[in-house]
């Protein structure tokens, strides 16, 4: 299945607004709670929809098609790039690609609908630059270093891996005052409830 032009999101007519949608793209280094942050948000903000990347990747136990990826073949997904389905994609090194999947952005931002994704740094400065109206770009950042280690370490048993997440780390907060909004995770609850303001503050206006 082509994902060129078919939406990837359902979207439904009673969260359209009267005027363009905003994008919010959360963004922060690998260990410091994006996807942890974006559940507690989602789970109290109605009317936000969650845009999932397009991915190559296997599809893992407790996973669904459209949370948190949408998952397709490497055949398809090559497709699609020629075919100029993606706002930005990637392959990564182990071989699978990740893509931002365009069509949907487009429609979402023209219909008045409302979408959140989490997003590398790179990636965020390409979506800035091609919707500037639209975006809201919120970094996600840790207390500390050393809390950030533990953190990864506590997921990831591969100390190769870890070091070359915590190597990017120093690039990625070189992007901070690039951001709009930025959220320090130093505690879920009071980190969550800054999470759901933002959002609050822009997807209540009409």
């Amino acid at each position: 299945m082509i994902l060129s032009s078919k939406l990837i999101v359902d979207f439904q007519v009673k969260d359209r607004k009267n005027r363009q949608g905003y994008f919010f793209v959360v963004s922060g280094p690998s260990g410091v709670g994006k996807n942890t942050l974006l559940n507690y948000a989602l789970e109290r903000v109605r009317g936000i929809y969650y845009l999932p990347s397009i991915t190559t990747r296997p599809m893992r136990p407790g996973e669904a098609q459209g949370f948190p990826y949408f998952f397709v073949s490497k055949a398809d997904f090559e497709a699609m790039i020629t075919q100029g389905a993606f706002l930005e994609w990637k392959q990564i090194h182990s071989g699978d690609y990740y893509g931002t999947h365009l069509p949907t952005i487009v429609y979402a931002l023209e219909n008045g609908y409302d979408i959140i994704t989490d997003m590398d740094v790179l990636g965020c400065v390409e979506v800035m630059e091609r919707f500037p109206e639209n975006v809201v770009p919120i970094f996600i950042a840790p207390p500390n270093m050393e809390e950030l280690r533990q953190r990864l370490a506590g997921r990831e048993k591969d100390t190769g891996v870890i070091a070359r997440r915590l190597e990017r780390v120093d690039m990625e907060m070189g992007y901070v005052d690039r951001y709009r909004h930025v959220i320090v995770n130093d505690d879920l609850e009071r980190a969550g409830k800054e999470l759901v303001r933002i959002l609050e503050q822009y997807s209540q206006r009409e």
